[in-house]
């Protein structure tokens, strides 16, 4: 299978940024405490997105893989991190110390077999992968609904 590229062109007006990819247009921000218009979410929250993006895209392909009944997926993300280290201190990283993932998936399938997607999914989603080789605390919780 051949490397996938992607390519991200973006605009700043203060702080937002115009973000283009493809078709596609995200701004993102920061709120007014920062000096931002909140004409979108920050930096930090669009990454929170893009873990609930990329582990529902993940869920999907490893449910059809796996033959599992997966009718739907809720999120709920959250992060923290020191702004030490983005205000200029070295000894504090500037990025997320912590992450909680709680998903709740509607399915007609066991606990069992939603602990194994869970166990698939963060094998295999990019962006959670990213954030473990980072070192960032990660923690999950899958339940049924």
């Amino acid at each position: 299978m051949q490397k996938m590229k992607f390519n991200v062109r973006a605009e700043n007006e203060g702080l937002a940024i115009t973000a283009k990819t493809g078709k596609h247009e995200v701004v993102l921000d920061e709120g007014a405490q920062m000096g931002g218009k909140d004409s979108g979410p920050n930096p930090m929250q669009n990454v929170l997105a893009s873990l609930a993006s990329c582990e529902n895209v993940t869920a999907h392909v490893v449910a059809r893989e796996m033959s599992f009944d997966l009718q739907g997926l809720s999120f709920n993300i959250s992060g923290s991190f020191d702004p030490r280290g983005f205000m200029g201190d070295p000894s504090v990283r500037p990025y997320f110390e912590e992450v909680s993932v709680d998903v709740t998936v509607t399915t007609s399938e066991s606990d069992e077999r939603v602990r194994e997607l869970q166990e698939k999914v963060e094998a295999r989603c990019p962006v959670y992968t990213m954030f473990k080789a980072a070192g960032v605390e990660l923690t999950d919780n899958w339940v049924k609904a």
